[in-house]
């Protein structure tokens, strides 16, 4: 169930699904099978060092992840497709930073961070580096009919965490890069990434035409939660919406 995934579509945009940190293509697995069946091709690529166990992360950091997730855009691109990038936490910031350089049709972010609850990743970079491993906060049990769906590793590498802070810092300052269509998508009751990081996305960015959706009952991995039908609708209306223009001006960008 964690390993990636590709749903076919002869349509002519293609969705690349990227996952969170220490999480799997799982948690995005449903989200997959609804706009694929919305008539979009659906990449969810599994990031470097996640899905296997929590010892193979430790020896990855943040150009390996972003590697993983520029892959199968390369290949989207090459198959003369438009490209849109959705992604769930470190998945969204990633998205936000390789959109501009793939010169994405749009972009979506869920409980993308700018601000953690966790102070102790501020003291990351002493232990950048290292095979340090600790047990991570208990897990968010998913709704029952979602908890098949619920991949992810239960303990932390500590010494990856430098990586993730150093992500998040860089997409900070590029936000006004992100120039295409946008979509902010941020849970209220997030218990990992501060509320306001959805704020602090949707006021960076350099695109003109952006949405945020407030989530009000769902926790970090809202793709598997109470509202993830309102995610699913409102990436689905984006993608409609961006594509329907992009078919129009005839362009395969902004």
């Amino acid at each position: 169930m964690a390993a990636p995934f590709h749903f076919d579509a002869p349509g002519p945009d293609a969705v690349v699904l990227l996952h969170g940190w220490t999480g799997s293509p799982a948690h995005l697995r449903p989200l997959g099978h609804q706009l694929n069946e919305a008539g979009y091709e659906v990449v969810a690529p599994l990031l470097a060092g996640h899905g296997t166990r929590v010892e193979d992360m430790v020896e990855t950091g943040w150009r390996d992840w972003v590697a993983s997730a520029a892959a199968p855009a390369e290949e989207i691109l090459d198959a003369g497709k438009r490209l849109h990038f959705v992604g769930l936490s470190l998945g969204g910031i990633i998205s936000l930073l390789l959109a501009p350089v793939f010169g994405a049709t749009s972009v979506a972010t869920i409980n993308a961070p700018q601000r953690v609850w966790d102070r102790r990743n501020r003291l990351a970079w002493l232990v950048r580096g290292s095979h340090l491993i600790r047990p991570g906060n208990p897990v968010v049990p998913a709704p029952p009919e979602m908890a098949v769906y619920q991949q992810q590793y239960s303990d932390v590498p500590i010494g990856t965490v430098a990586d993730l802070m150093d992500l998040i810092r860089a997409a900070a300052v590029n936000l006004d890069r992100v120039t295409c269509p946008s979509l902010v998508i941020q849970s209220r009751t997030d218990e990992t990434v501060q509320p306001i990081s959805g704020r602090l996305v949707y006021d960076g960015l350099g695109s003109s035409r952006k949405v945020m959706v407030w989530l009000e009952h769902s926790r970090h991995v809202a793709t598997l939660d109470r509202e993830r039908a309102v995610i699913r609708d409102a990436v689905i209306r984006q993608l409609r919406e961006t594509a329907d223009k992009a078919a129009h001006d005839g362009t395969f960008g902004p």
